[in-house]
């Protein structure tokens, strides 16, 4: 959550996904919801507040990628996600939204191998 002056300007909604099976090691976590007031835009709220997230699903709960889904026509949240943020398009989900609009299932790997450079 990011404030000023004690009023909330921005905020990440995160959650270990509950269906990852630990035993073959794909614990991961998902992003939900992302939102920064408009006055706090271009600011770098969004992802000083995507980092924290990263990071408490890595090292507390040792998470191992993050899904998201994105609207395929938000340029501004796919230009954070993907040249950013470094989440990648895993799949088109045909008709994700109540709207019928389709989603990118995004994902960013964590725990990365130091070995493999």
């Amino acid at each position: 959550m990011a404030e000023e002056n004690g009023e909330v300007v921005g905020y990440v909604l995160a959650k270990m996904d509950d269906e990852s099976n630990e035993k073959e090691g794909d614990l991961h976590g998902h992003i939900t919801s992302v939102s920064v007031l408009r006055t706090h835009r271009r600011l770098g709220l969004a992802k000083k507040v995507m980092d924290y997230a990263h990071d408490s699903m890595e090292k507390v709960q040792d998470g191992k990628y993050i899904s998201l889904h994105v609207r395929v026509s938000n340029r501004a949240a796919l230009g954070l996600y993907r040249d950013r943020l470094k989440y990648q398009v895993h799949d088109r989900v045909v008709g994700y939204y109540a709207d019928g609009e389709d989603a990118f299932e995004m994902r960013k790997e964590l725990q990365l191998d130091p070995a493999a450079g």
